[in-house]
């Protein structure tokens, strides 16, 4: 995926699977031992390729399609946009949905994290309706951004143990689904009693294991299948967000998917991507969102509340990493330049 050029309407709209793989922005390169016995199954869910591999299980293929089928019920029940009986389209569509404990706890959980950055909304559907950053692309008028935000204010959700309502805007958490996927297959799998494992979502991974996987970062400069940096990591999440996956280019300017919730414009500054180690996929997955739209000093005291570690690339291909990576990455590719924020 190359970045350049000035096209009067540029937008990266593929199809469906081929333009999926494109967001696959983290990819395990290998696990340190490989003696184990290797089980792979993948599948699609959430808008994105998965694939779960897990070592040294007899039934490895078995628990690894079972975790699939658990992310794809979490999909199609509660998340998914494109399923018409889900929780967030029937949200989106009537206003209010009956809940359930798993619903209220996670939108709970999605309303907190949202709340840590003025950047953040979960209402940022409207936006994207707005600026058609997936169909082909269109900048708005100051007032359509202004009509737009006003009503993004007046949006609200209210959560109870019996129903979920929201008030104005359309629900859109595409920014925590894929590691919220994570979540739900690494759960499943450590109540499997896996003790090895990787699993894969779009840009989102969560890793099972005390022997350190290699995971390679992809190059937001390069093809689908480039990678700048390789991270040494064990037990743990990773998410990248950034500014290539979707977007479109008028005049000179890219507008991606990712917006400043401040604005009601798409984020416009000097990252190109955001990859976060975590404790949870949610978070990294929040966290590498939410750090790209408020930017580097605000983004890294962010990550330090939460106790992430943060890789940040920005366009002049130099990158900043939080100190605890010091000693976990390494940069295989002469063009990019690397500092460490103590």
């Amino acid at each position: 995926m190359k970045i350049g050029g000035e096209s009067v309407n540029k937008f990266r709209k593929l199809l469906p699977f081929v333009a999926l793989m494109l967001v696959v922005i983290i990819f395990t390169v290998s696990l340190l031992d490989s003696s184990n016995k290797e089980s792979t199954v993948s599948g699609f869910a959430m808008g994105s390729p998965i694939s779960i591999t897990v070592y040294g299980e007899k039934t490895g293929e078995e628990i690894c399609t079972s975790a699939i089928q658990k992310i794809n019920f979490i999909d199609n029940r509660y998340l998914s946009h494109t399923v018409s009986t889900s929780a967030i389209s029937t949200l989106n569509r009537d206003k209010t949905v009956a809940s359930d404990e798993w619903l209220s706890d996670y939108l709970e959980e999605c309303v907190e994290l949202s709340e840590k950055s003025s950047c953040f909304t979960l209402f940022c559907g409207e936006m994207k309706k707005l600026w058609k950053i997936e169909d082909g692309g269109y900048v708005p008028t100051d007032d359509e951004i202004a009509e737009n935000l006003e009503n993004l204010k007046k949006s609200s959700l209210k959560i109870d143990s019996k129903t979920v309502s929201i008030t104005n805007g359309l629900l859109d958490l595409g920014a925590l689904g894929k590691g919220t996927a994570c979540d739900e297959a690494i759960e499943y799998l450590k109540n499997q009693n896996v003790e090895k494992a990787l699993v894969t979502v779009g840009g989102s991974v969560g890793a099972i294991g005390k022997e350190p996987y290699k995971i390679g970062v992809r190059n937001p400069f390069g093809g689908q299948n480039d990678y700048f940096a390789v991270l040494n990591v064990t037990d743990c999440f990773v998410s990248t967000s950034g500014d290539y996956e979707k977007y479109f280019e008028r005049d000179g300017v890219r507008y991606s998917h990712i917006f400043d919730a401040r604005t009601g414009k798409p984020v416009q500054n000097e990252i190109t991507s955001v990859t976060v180690v975590a404790d949870s996929g949610i978070l990294s997955d929040f966290l590498s969102t939410a750090i790209f739209a408020e930017g580097i000093e605000k983004g890294m005291k962010l990550a330090d509340e939460f106790d992430a570690e943060v890789i940040i690339v920005k366009k002049d291909k130099s990158v900043l990493i939080s100190k605890g990576l010091k000693e976990k990455i390494t940069i295989n590719d002469d063009n990019f330049s690397l500092s460490v924020i103590e």
